[in-house]
C-alpha cells in the first residue's frame, strides 16, 4: 500500500476511534435516572399514584398560591426544628419558585408542622387532620405522618404534617421526616420502590433530596404542567418538560444543583 494512502487510512482510522470514544464518554456521563424515559416514568409514580389510597382517575396537584407554614413543637429542641425547617422549606422554594414562608398565625397557615410525642400522636391527628381511623393504615405503618387538602381544581390548598419526636428518633428518622413529608405536601404524595435514588424510596438510604427529586421537583412546577392534568394529558405535556430541564441544564447538573441551599450542607453531611 503506497504510504500516502496508508497514511490516510491510519488518520480515517485515528479520528473513527476518537469519535467512539467521545460517543462513548457522553453516553457513560449520564445515570439511568437522568434519562428522560425514566424521568418521566418516576414522575408518573411519584406524582400521580397515591401510597394509601388508590384512585380510579389519578390528576396532577400542586400548590398555585404562596404557602404559610404553621410551626408547633411541644417536644424536643423547638429551636433546632424550626431551624431545620427553615433551611428546608427555603431549599424548595428555591428548587420550585413556589414562594414558602413562616407565620405565627394559624389562621394564615397553609401547612401545619407538628412536632410532638408518639403518645399524643391520635390527640394532634384528630385536632389537625380529623378522625384517625380514617387514616388508621398510615398512622399504623408511617414513622411521621403528612396529610393535604385539594379543592375542586386538584390544587393542595392545606397541609398537615405531623413528626412524633420521640419515635422518629428511636427509628433514626427525624431528618428523613422534616425533608420528605414537607417534600410530598408540595405535590409528589406517593413512595415507589421503583424509583431510585430518592427520599420517596423507602428502602433506598436517601435522607436529603437526591439529583433525581430535585428535577422531579422542578418538573412538578413547570409552566407545561397544570393541576388536573390527567396521566394522559400529563405524558403529552412532558416532552416539553424535559425540554426546559435540558435547555436549562437542571438534568446534566442536578448533582450540584440539588446541594445549593440544601439542609444537607446545611449540617454538614
Amino acid at each position: 500500500m503506497p504510504t500516502s494512502l496508508l497514511s490516510r487510512c491510519q488518520a480515517i482510522l485515528a479520528s473513527f476511534i476518537l469519535a467512539l470514544a467521545l460517543f462513548s464518554g457522553q453516553a457513560s456521563a449520564l445515570e439511568r435516572w437522568q434519562t428522560d424515559a425514566y424521568i418521566q416514568q418516576s414522575f408518573i409514580k411519584i406524582a400521580l399514584e397515591r401510597e394509601y389510597k388508590e384512585s380510579k382517575h389519578p390528576k396532577l396537584i400542586r400548590w398555585e398560591k404562596p404557602i404559610k407554614v404553621y410551626f408547633k413543637s411541644d417536644m424536643g429542641d423547638a429551636t433546632l426544628q424550626h431551624d431545620l425547617l427553615d433551611v428546608q422549606i427555603k431549599h424548595l422554594a428555591y428548587i420550585t419558585g413556589q414562594p414558602i414562608d413562616f407565620t405565627t398565625n394559624p389562621k394564615e397557615a397553609g401547612i401545619f408542622i407538628i412536632f410532638t410525642a408518639y403518645k399524643t400522636l391520635e390527640d394532634k391527628v384528630r385536632r389537625y387532620i380529623g378522625n384517625p381511623d380514617k387514616i388508621r393504615k398510615a398512622i399504623n405503618e408511617a414513622v411521621c405522618l403528612g396529610n393535604f387538602r385539594l379543592n375542586k381544581r386538584s390544587e393542595i390548598t392545606r397541609a398537615v404534617i405531623i413528626i412524633p419526636v420521640d419515635y422518629a428518633r428511636e427509628k433514626a428518622r427525624l431528618l428523613d421526616c422534616v425533608v420528605e413529608e414537607i417534600t410530598q405536601t408540595l405535590g409528589l404524595p406517593n413512595d415507589s420502590n421503583d424509583v431510585f435514588p430518592s427520599v420517596f424510596n423507602d428502602v433506598s438510604v436517601d435522607t436529603y433530596l437526591s439529583p433525581l427529586d430535585y428535577i422531579l421537583l422542578k418538573a412538578l412546577y413547570s409552566k407545561h404542567l397544570t393541576p388536573g392534568m390527567t396521566v394522559p394529558q400529563t405524558k403529552a405535556a412532558f416532552p416539553k418538560v424535559l425540554k426546559d430541564l435540558h435547555a436549562s441544564g437542571d438534568i446534566e447538573n442536578a448533582v450540584q444543583r440539588v446541594q445549593i441551599k440544601s439542609l444537607r450542607r446545611y449540617v454538614g453531611d
